[in-house]
């Protein structure tokens, strides 16, 4: 668990901490009201960090038995998201409640957005999807999600909703009827994020023998006009990515699973200056990135620590 710092565009190793319990960390978030940086661990612990220091301010366990697929900050605390269950502590990490139900079977994200004030929407590698109204503690809506959503996006007009299979959907944010699909990469969609009017994917290609192998380019599209335009290649084997917004550029940090990360200009793809890090992770694969409010600092998690 790393954090990073913006320095004339350019990054550089901030701080390097090991997390409890010396499992990988699975799911790392940056608090959108307090100046932490919450980790979440396969073991199902959930820490948070202060300041660029990463000095340990609270520490506890939300799940026996299931890793912490994903973190979200509240006003009144934060939401901690394992394979069959919601938790909500709050920050000083005494539970709020936890929320189980037949529908959650293999979660693996979750989303807050502006049009659902109340509500956090969760997906998994399942075919429902769940709308949860956290005022009411209580589930509010159910939706199909035609086989999977592993990956959720907020961005104005649409909430993005991603397939294993390669698929987007981009779905009304008020009622979450389905609007545009968006068919990607040939084999499995690993991540996309969406910035401005354009949206980006990084997955897997299928090729010959139905093989599988991580695709190098990152497909591109204009939501505009709901195609695709010129792919990006990269220099790294994509397996996350995030936008690094700017009121001057727009920038991808995209990240493989060896731990290595490329910053990629979407102004200047062919001229771009090799902005190139690897992380330390002592030879582990790289599983969990984050990037601040601020777009100053990126956290990375891995499977070590």
């Amino acid at each position: 668990d790393g954090g990073e710092y913006q320095n004339s565009n350019e990054f550089s190793p901030l701080s390097h901490v090991l997390g409890d319990g010396g499992v990988g960390i699975s799911a790392l978030a940056f608090d959108a009201q307090e100046e932490l940086i919450w980790m979440g661990n396969q073991a199902g612990h959930v820490t948070s960090y202060y300041g660029t220091q990463l000095e340990k301010y609270t520490s506890f366990q939300v799940s026996r038995g299931e890793g912490v697929r994903s973190i979200l900050t509240t006003e009144r605390g934060i939401l901690a998201l394992t394979q069959t269950r919601l938790r909500c502590q709050i920050r000083r990490g005494i539970p709020v409640f936890t929320h189980h139900s037949a529908n959650m079977l293999e979660m693996q994200c979750m989303l807050r957005y502006p049009q659902r004030p109340t509500q956090v929407l969760m997906g998994g590698i399942q075919d429902k999807m769940i709308s949860f109204d956290l005022e009411k503690g209580k589930e509010s809506q159910l939706l199909d999600t035609g086989g999977s959503c592993a990956v959720l996006r907020y961005h104005g007009r649409f909430v993005g909703c991603g397939d294993t299979t390669g698929k987007i959907h981009l779905r009304d944010p008020h009622n979450l009827t389905i609007q545009h699909t968006l068919d990607t990469h040939s084999g499995t969609l690993s991540d996309f994020d969406i910035n401005g009017h354009h949206l980006v994917t990084c997955g897997f290609a299928r090729h010959h023998g139905n093989l599988q192998a991580v695709d190098r380019f990152l497909m591109v599209y204009d939501l505009r006009i709901m195609r695709s335009i010129n792919p990006i290649q990269c220099l790294v084997e994509p397996c996350q990515l995030r936008f690094l917004p700017s009121e001057h550029t727009s920038k991808i940090v995209v990240m493989s699973a060896a731990g290595q990360v490329q910053l990629v200009d979407m102004a200047d793809v062919d001229n771009a200056k090799l902005d190139l890090l690897q992380l330390e992770t002592g030879g582990g694969m790289a599983l969990s990135m984050d990037i601040s409010p601020s777009n100053h600092c990126m956290a990375f998690g891995d499977e070590h620590s």
